[in-house]
């Protein structure tokens, strides 16, 4: 008896693809159902029966041997190839995967891969011809997405590869050999191919004749534009077609194929045997393993750049999920709700208003339902009161979505997944899709805990929380976190399973790597921040014995000076973190006397931007020798500083600098400031050179000015003396002094100027020019920014 074949062409994340393949496949009723997944995926999917695994989900195909080589295959419940896959468990049918296993396709070139006219195809119309007649609709003037019945194969930009099943994740501009929905849409009215699809076939109620048309329209399609497809495309196709042969020659009764619409006209087991055969022979094979990962709405949507995904898993989901004649309702009140618990006016009256005015939209518009743009631009009018900022988390929560899918705990994982999970448990910490702030008292067992995983994790590139700065916080103790779990985290945890099998052995291994690859002391110095923080208590000995063979070699003072906070920061957070930092101590002490000998030297003969570079530098080292409280090498320090300021041959940008800091640090006396000040401003300098010590004596503040009349006047008195073209020239100059002032400051320091003139009208009026006194005010509002 021969085998009834049926072919189900679908559209990959679909619901009404979804829906329509329930009622076909509870119709035919197949004992053998081909899905086109990779075939060295098919013993991982009975896992997604189990009745813990929640989707959205992800089929992970990885070589184990090189994990960069990795595919996702996501699912969503609204997913066709889930509901094949569900029916088939329900009604004990055989499951088969028939798509070009992974083994195959990662041994395949990285390079570009060839197009070719597909062997079916009649001879292709002219280039010309095609665009005269699409001509006659309709195009697009502005870039649409592309619908995923035939998606090209491609890599995204990161190192993983994600696809929905039979499609690959990359987005095309539009043209009709890039996106041939779009041709069907133009001949429809309509300048996107994928809200076509959508309208006309996703929003239709399930029904198992769709499939007829949908074959026949690929089939004349695929006729018309003659497109050329990749090689891979081919062998896909092939490997398809070689596993139908050999499927049906088994002698099932009825056997069904699910795959992508696109492919649905080529497979046909009579076709092109001996060159599907030609074509798979001699293929490299990698060897491959597979698990399931929790995925995410947001990561199934194009908004994260994902190209085999839908613009709106949220709205597809309840499309599945609700009755056709209730979605709009069920939409439009969740959105009210929503605003309500964000303490926003929305009551029923609105929602009722809101499904009304969507649905005369549709109808405006010639559609039987209301879609997500309907929909959308309904709240914005009346839940929103035509502001759309309002409704942004309405996008988010009912159009995207914030779904974090769930699998079972026995799943295949490695030693470091394992781990993890483990530390997640301990601390409390469970992976989320939507973003959490997380702020840390490291005073508490549970919080410091929780700071090590974290740390530990960024070391390992798993970047799940990203540390912000604390505001209104005790620095010491607090440690504020931005929490986002994002599911290809998972390929990220994999790579770092060649460091090590728990999270602490493996950051250990991964931060001495670094540190024996490190080309400089800074780099050191600042992983071996980052490895206390981690509390790498195994790692600590190697960071500092190459942090001790660097500093004994580093001559470059740039390079000591860049090095040094980051180890007073140790210093300061150990006891805070319960970390053992004597050894640390050791090689800050050695390091503070070589800074201070080489600062001087490393002070001359810099120009001006160079000055600038290196002033951050000096500045961060000098609050950092602050820190540690050691009166001997403050000492120290601040006699390198005054030997900057008085050396003659110091950049004037450092020079003045050092005065400041000296100043602040009461190593300076008034008077003293007020003597270099003057010898900075004496007229054998250099206009520049006074201006570049001004602009380093004043930098962070004015309050030097306003306290200090004797140093106001000597700056008052010498911008006075200047001849006013030389002033002109110097004020852009002298702006970049003042431009870190306050607001507040710079009206002090005008009123200041201004209360400067009173006195000396009133003692002697005829021994002053008021109106050449008065000239300086507008050029001082310029300077001060006034």
């Amino acid at each position: 008896m021969p085998t009834d074949l049926r072919l189900f062409g679908i559209r990959h994340h679909g619901p009404g693809s979804a829906a329509s393949l329930r009622h076909a496949l509870d119709a035919f009723r197949p004992d053998m159902v081909l899905l086109e997944c990779p075939a060295d995926a098919e013993a991982a999917l009975a896992a997604a029966t189990h009745p813990e695994m929640v989707p959205p989900v992800a089929l992970l195909v990885y070589n184990p041997k090189q994990h960069q080589q990795a595919s996702f295959l996501p699912f969503a419940e609204f997913s066709p190839e889930w509901q094949a896959i569900q029916w088939c468990h329900q009604h004990s049918a055989h499951l088969r995967c028939f798509d070009l296993p992974m083994t195959l396709r990662f041994g395949m070139p990285d390079e570009a891969p060839d197009v070719a006219p597909h062997p079916l195809a009649p001879s292709p119309k002219g280039e010309e011809e095609l665009v005269l007649e699409a001509s006659s609709n309709p195009i697009p003037d502005t870039p649409e997405q592309k619908p995923e019945l035939e998606e090209l194969e491609a890599s995204p930009p990161s190192p993983s590869s994600e696809r929905g099943l039979g499609g690959e994740a990359q987005r095309q501009e539009p043209s009709l050999k890039a996106d041939p929905i779009s041709y069907l849409a133009e001949l429809d009215g309509y300048a996107d191919g994928e809200r076509w699809w959508e309208l006309r076939l996703e929003h239709a109620p399930g029904h198992a004749d769709t499939f007829a048309v949908v074959l026949d329209m690929m089939t004349a399609l695929r006729e018309e534009l003659a497109l050329p497809e990749t090689d891979e495309t081919l062998l896909r196709e092939a490997y398809m077609r070689e596993t139908l042969r050999t499927t049906l020659a088994q002698s099932y009764a009825r056997v069904a194929v699910v795959c992508g619409a696109w492919h649905a006209p080529v497979l046909r087991s009579e076709l092109l045997k001996k060159e599907d055969k030609a074509r798979l022979k001699g293929l490299k094979k990698v060897p491959t393993a597979a698990t399931w990962i929790p995925w995410t709405f947001e990561r199934l949507s194009y908004a994260s750049g994902y190209g085999a995904g839908v613009l709106s898993p949220a709205w597809y989901e309840l499309l599945f999920k609700v009755p056709r004649s209730e979605v709009v309702t069920h939409w439009m009140v969740r959105a009210a709700r929503l605003l309500r618990s964000r303490d926003l006016d929305a009551s029923a009256a609105h929602a009722i208003e809101g499904v009304r005015l969507a649905e005369t939209l549709a109808l405006v518009r010639g559609r039987e339902l209301p879609g997500v743009e309907e929909l959308q631009e309904a709240a914005v009018a009346i839940l929103g009161g035509g502001y759309a900022e309002a409704l942004q988390m309405v996008q988010r929560e009912l159009v995207i979505g914030e779904r974090l899918g769930a699998v079972p705990p026995e799943q295949p994982a490695t030693p470091l997944q394992q781990d993890m999970q483990l530390q997640q448990k301990t601390t409390r910490l469970k992976p989320e899709a939507s973003a959490k702030t997380l702020d840390l008292d490291l005073r508490k067992e549970l919080d410091l805990s929780r700071s090590h995983l974290l740390h530990r994790l960024r070391l390992l590139s798993i970047p799940w929380g990203e540390p912000r700065r604390a505001q209104g916080k005790a620095g010491t103790f607090h440690e504020l976190w931005e929490l986002q779990w994002q599911p290809d985290y998972a390929l990220n945890v994999l790579d770092a399973g060649r460091w090590g099998n728990t999270v602490l052995s493996a950051a250990a291994a991964k931060a001495a790597s670094r540190a024996a690859e490190a080309p400089d002391l800074e780099a050191v110095s600042h992983l071996l921040e980052e490895a206390l923080q981690a509390d790498l208590g195994p790692a600590i000995g190697a960071l500092v014995a190459r942090l001790e063979t660097l500093s004994a070699v580093t001559r470059d003072v740039t390079h000591l000076l860049a090095a040094l906070p980051p180890l007073v920061n140790v210093l300061r957070y150990g006891n805070v973190r319960r970390t053992e930092t004597a050894q640390v101590a050791t090689v800050v002490h050695h390091l503070v006397p070589r800074l201070c000998i080489g600062l001087p030297q490393a002070c001359t003969g810099l120009d001006y931007d160079a000055a600038r570079q290196l002033l951050p530098r000096i500045e961060s080292t000098h609050q950092a020798i602050r820190l540690l409280q050691d009166e001997a090498q403050e000492a120290d320090w601040y006699a390198a500083l005054a030997v900057v300021l008085h050396n003659a041959a110091s950049s004037g940008l450092l020079a003045g600098a050092a005065g400041r800091l000296l100043f602040d640090a009461h190593q300076l006396a008034p008077e003293a400031a007020a003597t270099a000040l003057g010898l900075a401003l004496a007229p054998v300098q250099p206009t520049d050179y006074a201006t570049a010590w001004i602009e380093g004596f004043l930098s962070g503040s004015g309050m030097l000015l306003l306290h200090h009349r004797p140093l106001f006047d000597l700056l008052n008195g010498w911008l006075g003396e200047l001849p006013e073209d030389t002033f002109r020239e110097i004020v852009p100059l002298l702006r970049r002094a003042f431009t870190d002032f306050s607001l507040p400051e710079r009206r002090q320091l005008l009123d200041l100027a201004q209360q400067g003139t009173q006195p000396a009208l009133a003692v002697a009026e005829d021994e002053f020019d008021l109106e050449r006194g008065l000239r300086v005010l507008p050029g001082l509002r310029e300077l001060l920014g006034v």
